[in-house]
């Protein structure tokens, strides 16, 4: 057979990882791979991975080998791409990301039924804003939100130290339309150094109310440690956190916004903290557990194109298995089930008060703490009231 490997959207820390476990599943039979994201799957821009050679140390690098990027794709370009199909003579597509990607696929592997092309495809999941249906948690996700949890405590300290002349610090994760990286980041790892409040795109931005709890929390600690997703409260940045295709470059900045609505009506000094790309892009903080199931899951998309018909337009799903030992299944998930669909916050953790997110800790430990390490002091109540 021979098989097609690309990817859309942007690059996780176990991107690559993902890459090699397809390559492995895929054995011995041709894999074609498309760098350069949709524009080199809509220009039928593929290469035989014989002529072009992974470099050493790839796998575990941040990036992305295969490349990325994002186009608003038009019926012309799925066409575009099917015709690229059957000039190559593909057997069988798999491509990484999210929802979006997803979506692409599903229209690829829609179009190719309907013109009679015999196509099988099969989407490995991923993206660090964990908004995927059909996952427990998505790869790439697990990474960023030991970057949250890691570097926060340190923030936490330094605000701190910093609190005579910095009482407000409001610290933005990404996150546009859902706020799973915004709650990764109050997992209470130093109990004396909470994050007070966090804000994801699911609640309401109410000015008053906002600006009520800083000057409480700044009353009762001496300061407000803040943590917003970059989609929490669009109005005060017209940025289009919302758009069906994310082709416009965001860079954030609600939290500046917000610290300046703070200091203008509070009188209190604030800062305004964009975390950025880096909680996609940092190797050395990646989570083991991330790193195993992306390959993983790369492994099993290669195996759905080689192996005995199990669907011919399908995404390898990551479903948490019951019990205290931390264990997952790799189920195969119909593609528009997850294509365009993004998966919010559930309404139990749709709240502002980390204390009220215990049940999201205790999801949350087993992806981000080394497995030699003690959970018990992580899920502690953090002492200080907030």
């Amino acid at each position: 057979m021979r098989l097609l490997l690309g990817q859309t959207g942007a690059p996780t820390a176990v991107v690559n990882r993902s890459v090699a476990g397809f390559l492995r599943g895929a054995g011995r039979h041709e894999v074609l791979v498309a760098r350069g994201g949709p524009d080199a799957l809509v220009a039928g821009d593929f290469h035989r991975l014989a002529d072009v050679e992974v470099p050493a140390g790839a796998e575990n690098a941040g990036g992305s080998w295969l490349g990325g990027g994002r186009r608003a794709t038009s019926q012309a370009d799925v066409d575009a791409i099917v015709n690229a199909v059957v000039e190559h003579s593909v057997d069988g597509i798999s491509l990484i990301g999210g929802n979006g990607t997803m979506a692409l696929l599903a229209a690829v592997a829609d179009r190719a039924r309907d013109r009679e092309v015999p196509l099988r495809a099969a989407g490995i999941p991923k993206t660090i804003d964990n908004d995927l249906f059909g996952v427990d948690h998505a790869p790439g996700f697990a990474s960023a939100a030991r970057y949250l949890t890691t570097v926060l405590p340190d923030i936490a300290r330094d605000h701190r130290a910093m609190t005579s002349v910095e009482p407000v610090r409001i610290v933005e994760t990404m996150g546009r339309a859902t706020g799973w990286l915004a709650l990764a980041a109050t997992l209470p790892v130093d109990v004396q150094h909470p994050v007070h409040r966090v804000y994801p795109p699911e609640l309401p931005f109410h000015r008053d109310a906002f600006l009520a709890d800083v000057r409480r929390l700044v009353g009762q600690h001496g300061r407000a440690l803040v943590v917003v997703s970059e989609g929490f409260a669009p109005e005060l940045t017209a940025a289009p956190v919302h758009a069906t295709n994310h082709t416009t470059l965001i860079t954030g900045g609600v939290a500046r916004n917000l610290a300046e609505l703070v200091t203008t009506e509070l009188g209190l000094p604030a800062r305004g903290e964009v975390l950025g790309v880096a909680q996609r892009c940092v190797s050395a903080l990646t989570s083991e557990v991330d790193a195993v199931e992306a390959r993983r899951a790369g492994v099993e998309a290669a195996r759905v194109l080689t192996g005995p018909s199990s669907g011919t337009a399908v995404m390898v799903g990551i479903d948490r298995c019951p019990g205290d030992d931390y264990a997952v299944t790799y189920p195969l998930i119909p593609l528009h089930d997850a294509a365009g669909r993004t998966r919010t916050l559930p309404d139990r953790w749709r709240t502002s008060d980390p204390r009220d997110l215990r049940s999201f800790h205790s999801w949350l430990a087993p992806l981000v703490v080394r497995p030699s390490a003690s959970t018990a002091s992580t899920l502690t109540t953090p002492t200080e009231e907030s």
